[in-house]
C-alpha cells in the first residue's frame, strides 16, 4: 500500500553525561561521596508476609551517638504537552504530515521517590504541611494530600524554577520525610538542571541589575573591589537599588 513505519525526527540531541569534566566529576567527587555515607545508609530486604511481599527497612548498626541514619530521595521531573505525538508514524510515498511547531500548553510535575516508592504521609497519620502551599493562583498545585508532588501549568509567564523547587523541599518534602522515616536524615539528589539554580534575592549576579538607577532590580548585597579591596555598597543611600 506504500505505507512505512518511521521515526519522526526534529533534531540531533546529545547530552553531555560522558564529557571529559562531567566523568571526572562523578568518579573523583559524586561517587566517592556517596561511598563515604555507605555506612550509614538504610537498606531493603523484601520479605514474605501472609499478605504477601514487604519491603522492609534495615537499620545500619554501631552508628556514633547522634548519627542518623539516611535514607535516600531522589527527585524527577516529567512535562506533558498538548502537542505531544507519537515517536513513529505511518507515512506513504515519503509525505510526512506537518506537525505543528509549538508543544503547546504543557504540565509539569515535580515528586520525589524512595526506595520504597513515592515520599508519602504513611497510611493512619495526618499531616498537612502547608495548608497554604498550592493555592496561589498560576504556582504549583499538589497533587494528592499524602504526598510530595505537584504540578505546575506552564507557559507565557509562568514556569517552573529553582526557587518553586526550594519551596517544595521545605514546604512538603522535609515534613512528610520527617514523618515517613522518624529518626532519620534524608539525603536528597537532584540532576543538574538549569531550572534547579537558584540563588538569594541579595546575589551579586549581572543579570539582576539594571543599567540604570532604580527599576524593578533587586537590593543586593554590598560587594567588594576587587582592585582595593574596598566594600561597595550595591543600593543608594536612601537604600534604594542602584
Amino acid at each position: 500500500m506504500g505505507y512505512k513505519l518511521q521515526d519522526v525526527r526534529k533534531g540531533v540531541y546529545k547530552d553531555g553525561h560522558e564529557w571529559a569534566d562531567v566523568v571526572e566529576y562523578r568518579q573523583e567527587h559524586f561517587l566517592p561521596a556517596l561511598k563515604a555515607l555507605e555506612n550509614r545508609m538504610v537498606r531493603w530486604e523484601l520479605i514474605d508476609t501472609n499478605e504477601g511481599e514487604e519491603l522492609r527497612m534495615v537499620l545500619p548498626t554501631n552508628l556514633p551517638l547522634g548519627v542518623k541514619p539516611i535514607v535516600l530521595v531522589v527527585h524527577d521531573e516529567s512535562t506533558f504537552n498538548a502537542n505531544d505525538g507519537w515517536s513513529k508514524i505511518w507515512i506513504k510515498d515519503d509525505h510526512i504530515p506537518l506537525k505543528k511547531k509549538s508543544r503547546g500548553k504543557g504540565i509539569m510535575v515535580s515528586d520525589f521517590l524512595t526506595p520504597r516508592g513515592q515520599l508519602r504521609v504513611p497510611e493512619g497519620e495526618h499531616l498537612n504541611p502547608d495548608p497554604e502551599y498550592g493555592t496561589q493562583d498560576g504556582g504549583p498545585k499538589r497533587l494528592d494530600p499524602h504526598l510530595a508532588s505537584c504540578s505546575i501549568e506552564y507557559g507565557g509567564d509562568t514556569w517552573w524554577d529553582g526557587d518553586q523547587l526550594v519551596d517544595q523541599v521545605m514546604k512538603l518534602a522535609i515534613p512528610i520525610f520527617e514523618v515517613a522515616f522518624p529518626g532519620c536524615q534524608a539525603l536528597f539528589l537532584f540532576d543538574n538542571a538549569t531550572s534547579h539554580s537558584t540563588y538569594t534575592k541579595d546575589a551579586l549576579r549581572a543579570s539582576a541589575m539594571n543599567l540604570r538607577l532604580g527599576g524593578g532590580q533587586a537590593q543586593l548585597r554590598p560587594g567588594i573591589n576587587s582592585l582595593t579591596r574596598e566594600i561597595q555598597l550595591m543600593v543608594m543611600p536612601d537604600g534604594s537599588p542602584k
